[in-house]
């Protein structure tokens, strides 16, 4: 398997990001339910993925791994052409508002059928941890855009599927970082007392607009889920070449 995702985010970040994590981090740390059991991620690990490009090599190329999976199709994927479409043709920046999303404001965009106030913190379960999240989604105008959406729906050029675009009908326009990880098991009770705390606070904060340009992009060969910054390579999507990237294939 080729394990590599298309991110945002990953190591520098603009300082407004940045200092947004680190409040983050620190209200889950102090939170009075959660004590020693929140360990963040480390700065520079976290990161926003745009979509993965996961699949297994083969002779003939990589094989994408969620058009085999989620549409039982085998397409290999573009790599030259993605690159060349990320570095010379697709309309950045694109900009990511996190926070301040009032609840009752009718924003006209639902995030998995539910209000952004909602969706803009999760704790979300994975295996035996609980993953806090941030959520923003793109913005223009005054709006929720479907830049994001639309950008992953792009990518199916290059062979690449988005993996919650299961059918072509299906709308992903969340970007999400993870944030660390909670090592304890949560009731229900605590899970929404924790998650109305810091949605609370989001909602009181001026939004965060931050836009996510070329610069910002890059290609991350991993070994865990995480994107351990010990156990990951990074290729900025600005600087290297479909030949150069090959070869670590």
């Amino acid at each position: 398997m080729q394990n590599i995702s298309l991110v945002a985010f990953y190591g520098d970040k603009p300082v407004p990001l940045a200092s947004l994590i680190q409040k983050l981090q620190r209200c889950l740390a102090n939170h009075q339910l959660l004590q020693d059991k929140f360990i963040p991620y480390q700065l520079t690990q976290v990161h926003g993925t745009i979509i993965g490009c996961e699949g297994c090599k083969t002779d003939l190329g990589v094989v994408n791994q969620w058009f085999k999976e989620k549409r039982q199709e085998i397409k290999y994927i573009d790599f030259a052409g993605l690159i060349n479409y990320l570095q010379h043709q697709v309309n950045l920046s694109i900009t990511i508002r996190f926070g301040g999303y009032d609840r009752n404001t009718n924003y006209n965009f639902l995030s998995r059928d539910q209000h952004l106030y909602h969706r803009s913190f999760q704790l979300q379960s994975a295996d035996n941890n609980i993953i806090p999240v941030l959520i923003g989604w793109s913005w223009q105008d005054y709006a929720v855009t479907l830049a994001i959406d639309n950008l992953r729906r792009d990518l199916q050029q290059f062979n690449l599927l988005h993996k919650y675009h299961t059918n072509p009908e299906d709308i992903d326009n969340d970007f999400y970082l993870r944030l660390g990880t909670i090592n304890a098991k949560l009731t229900s009770a605590e899970i929404q007392a924790i998650s109305t705390d810091i949605r609370n606070w989001l909602e009181t904060q001026l939004p965060f607009y931050i836009p996510i340009t070329l610069n910002d992009l890059a290609f991350a060969q991993y070994q865990d889920l995480t994107l351990t910054p010990a156990t990951t390579q990074i290729f900025p999507v600005a600087e290297i070449t479909a030949n150069q990237f090959e070869q670590f294939l």
